[in-house]
């Protein structure tokens, strides 16, 4: 058989080892036995067969780059590279199911890391390690029930008790951030005049800030309502798409290509679908309002909860508003140029037209904004004081229609006030 002939058989082996891995839960034993141990055996004869036959054919080395290319112009040993990796990435995919499953993670969260172990091996590899790691930093510790029970400290075992799946997804989301920080010293590209790993880490934080922050109110809450079936179902629900919004964005990144307003039919498909994604996530701030608003938990001010129901109630609305809009309009930018790079600092918001990212990201933050006004309120006029919480939110509601205004006129942000 010639050597393309043995790559389809190869490629037909480690395939069945994937499959097995990932339908196991159906039969543990069986096709645990048939991914992790029968097919990477296969392979392993098969690649050390190749090597025996075909070493000694074949020129180069492995001290330098170009050696390393020399020894792979044998068709042979370059198959025997690609059998190599095949065998070693189905090991470790066996491994990682393996290993989930004695440490109790979800055979569910393991799939994507099996995907990336499956296309890119190391990268899989990664990804796993950073999901155990946030879940061994959420478990719940019988020596933390103090934390858990108090009003504090803030500390990572209370905010996993509160909420284990955002929690969770908060820890990896911000290893995540790791890998990221090494593609944006690595890769020149720009895309809109900026790096094409920035509008990522941009993401991750502000969903490792959002997830963290409903973890912290989901304390305010009543364990009635937030251990209900239908409840859990929806926080399951929300990790999903915030996963998948994370894998468009960042997929787009590596493709140096808009995740945003691209009109290539996939992409714009993808867009669309995503737009539901965000929906979706961004609707755990408005359950978690009804959630402490009907059924409230924790000796907090009346000032505070009715700061925390409006914020979290007003994210959704405002965010749909003002993302709709520029969904919309195909481009966050009214007039101006149509570039991220000179924008206002780290935001990257147009200082030359209009941009309607300024009133997405305050319409987003209103569970952060109106809580924090609801506390000096809270601090000025007494804890009770529930009135100035309601035209504090009321005036953020203007506040986020005067900058929503202002894009639309192609004004920069804060123009003539701050900024020139």
């Amino acid at each position: 058989m010639s050597p393309e002939a043995w790559f389809q058989v190869a490629n037909t082996i480690a395939l069945t080892g994937w499959l097995a891995l990932a339908f196991s839960p159906i039969a543990p034993r069986l096709l645990g036995l048939l991914g992790g141990i029968a097919m990477p055996l296969l392979l392993s004869g098969g690649y050390t067969a190749i090597v025996l036959a075909h070493w000694a054919s074949g020129q180069g080395g492995f001290d330098s780059l170009g050696a390393v290319a020399q020894l792979f112009e044998s068709r042979w040993l370059l198959l025997a590279g690609w059998v190599h990796y095949l065998a070693l990435d189905l090991l470790l995919g066996a491994w990682q199911v393996r290993t989930a499953r004695r440490e109790g993670i979800a055979h569910l969260a393991v799939l994507p890391c099996l995907l990336a172990t499956f296309l890119f091996g190391p990268a899989g590899y990664l990804l796993f390690q950073s999901l155990r790691a946030a879940h061994r930093a959420a478990r719940n510790h019988p020596g933390d029930a103090a934390a858990m029970t108090a009003p504090g400290p803030w500390t990572l075992a209370r905010l996993a008790h509160d909420s284990p799946r955002y929690t969770r997804l908060a820890v990896l989301l911000a290893l995540a951030m790791l890998p990221l920080l090494g593609a944006l010293a690595l890769d020149t590209r720009l895309f809109q005049g900026i790096n094409v790993w920035i509008k990522p880490l941009k993401f991750h934080i502000a969903l490792v800030v959002y997830l963290v922050t409903l973890a912290v109110f989901s304390r305010f809450a009543s364990t009635e309502i937030t251990r209900r079936p239908w409840w859990q179902w929806h926080e399951r629900v929300v990790v999903l798409a915030v996963v998948l919004e994370m894998v468009w964005i960042g997929a787009a990144a590596a493709l140096a290509t808009a995740s945003h307003f691209n009109e290539a039919p996939i992409w714009a498909a993808l867009y669309s679908l995503m737009g539901f994604a965000a929906i979706v996530l961004t609707s755990a701030s408005t359950t978690l309002a009804w959630a402490i608003h009907r059924h409230p938990a924790g000796d907090i001010s009346p000032a505070l909860r009715t700061g925390l129901v409006w914020g979290l109630a007003l994210t959704l609305p405002l965010t749909q508003i003002t993302a709709g809009t520029l969904s919309g309009m195909g481009s966050h930018w009214v007039g101006g140029t149509p570039s991220d790079a000179g924008g206002l600092g780290l935001l990257g918001w147009s200082r030359d037209g209009g941009d309607l990212r300024v009133a997405h990201f305050f319409a987003t933050h209103a569970l952060h904004i109106v809580p924090l006004a609801a506390l000096v309120c809270a601090k000025l006029f007494g804890r009770d004081a529930r009135a100035p919480v309601h035209i504090a939110a009321l005036a953020y509601i203007g506040w986020v229609a005067a900058t929503f205004l202002q894009a639309l006129s192609g004004q920069p942000f804060l123009a003539g006030i701050f900024f020139s």
